[in-house]
């Protein structure tokens, strides 16, 4: 049986530089360079149920998803959860950390078993300081983050509850290689702590969805058939 054949130092960097030339944060940043901040990430596991971040923290470091499922939210003093959304593969939380010193304003936990790149704030200053290019990137990232925020402040403020779920299966449904429009596995009480309602009344906007024909949900993930209606 021929040995499995490992990759080199050299091998892995370039593997996971290609991985960051995927990820808008460092979009536009030549093969090199990418090389060169890859170097600086640490590896991190992940097993289900962590918590990354907490809210309030004073921790300084950027994660960038390899793989698995994470939750952003946030908590009352009753212990009251608002999930804010979900993040995945070749997603990536706590930028903000590395232009400033406030402390975290989400917690972050793995939903699934999860892997990340880490990148703290002491190395990326040092790169930072030999290619202020990065800025621009980040300053893009940073603007686009905005404007959701916007749109998600609008949705929650001026939708009623099946208005603001129909914009959270539309935000949090891709496409899939078959041209379908499919959300990662979520549950009914996930999409109520995201949209401030019951999972009861969650399930029952589920249910006149299903029977129109205009979702089918397979193993908690949600699959768009068709336009959604604007009106329940």
């Amino acid at each position: 049986m021929p040995a499995l054949k490992t990759l080199s130092e050299s091998e892995l960097l370039e593997k996971q530089a290609q991985r960051l030339k995927q990820i808008e944060l460092f979009e536009g940043l030549p093969e090199q360079v990418l090389i060169e901040l890859v170097a600086l990430m640490k590896e991190v596991p992940c097993p289900k149920n962590k918590l990354i971040i907490s809210q309030g923290d004073n921790t300084r470091s950027l994660f960038i998803i390899i793989e698995g499922r994470l939750k952003v939210f946030a908590a009352d003093e009753e212990g009251n959860q608002t999930i804010f959304t979900f993040l995945g593969q070749s997603d990536y939380f706590g930028e903000l950390s590395l232009l400033d010193d406030a402390p975290r304003s989400a917690s972050v936990s793995a939903v699934e078993d999860s892997k990340m790149l880490k990148l703290d704030y002491q190395k990326f200053s040092v790169f930072l300081e030999k290619h202020p290019q990065v800025c621009w990137p980040l300053f893009k990232s940073l603007t686009t983050q905005i404007r959701k925020m916007d749109e998600t402040i609008c949705t929650l403020t001026s939708k009623d509850t099946y208005g603001r779920l129909i914009q959270v299966l539309r935000n949090e449904a891709k496409e899939q290689p078959d041209g379908s429009l499919m959300t990662q596995r979520i549950t009914h009480q996930e999409l109520a702590d995201m949209i401030g309602a019951s999972r009861e009344m969650v399930s029952r906007i589920f249910k006149a969805l299903k029977q129109g024909g205009y979702i089918e949900v397979i193993n908690k993930q949600v699959i768009l058939r068709k336009k959604l209606p604007s009106h329940w």
